[in-house]
């Protein structure tokens, strides 16, 4: 139980993290050169990934929705990463997810992935992630 908590509070952090990260490099005083070293040095992307890998891969349904939901918005935020782990994994869960609304989830976010730019207007202020991001994206497709 305090291992799935801790993930869980991992995951919160890593969602806001990144998706604050971009908005406030762009407020930086140094420009837009120092903008993307900014984002770097506060985002690390290797353990982001990590992280939303091993959620991806939890037993508790609801980490894994959550999951789904922030590495969605990730992609759609940050286009250029290299997030094939995570693709291949969304590919398992829409082929065998423990539940329809996993499969179904991994589905939609599978469809951001092959073609991130498609669905920035779902990305809402203030409603940037979880299911709400998800539901519009399905009625965007």
């Amino acid at each position: 139980m305090k291992t799935r908590t801790a993930l869980v509070i991992g995951l919160a952090l890593s969602a806001a993290v990144a998706a604050n990260a971009q908005d406030v490099a762009v407020l930086s005083k140094d420009g837009p050169s120092h903008s993307r070293e900014y984002v770097n040095s506060v985002l690390n992307f290797p353990v982001v990934k990590a992280n939303y890998l091993l959620s991806l891969q939890s037993e508790s349904v609801g980490v894994v929705e959550s999951a789904l939901g922030h590495v969605t918005l990730m992609r759609i935020k940050y286009p250029t990463q290299d997030m094939s782990r995570i693709q291949e994994k969304l590919y398992d869960l829409a082929s065998h997810g423990a539940t329809r609304s996993i499969r179904y989830k991994a589905f939609t976010a599978m469809q951001v992935f092959a073609n991130p730019s498609a669905f920035k207007g779902a990305v809402v202020s203030g409603q940037t992630c979880g299911d709400g991001l998800l539901e519009r994206i399905a009625a965007q497709m």
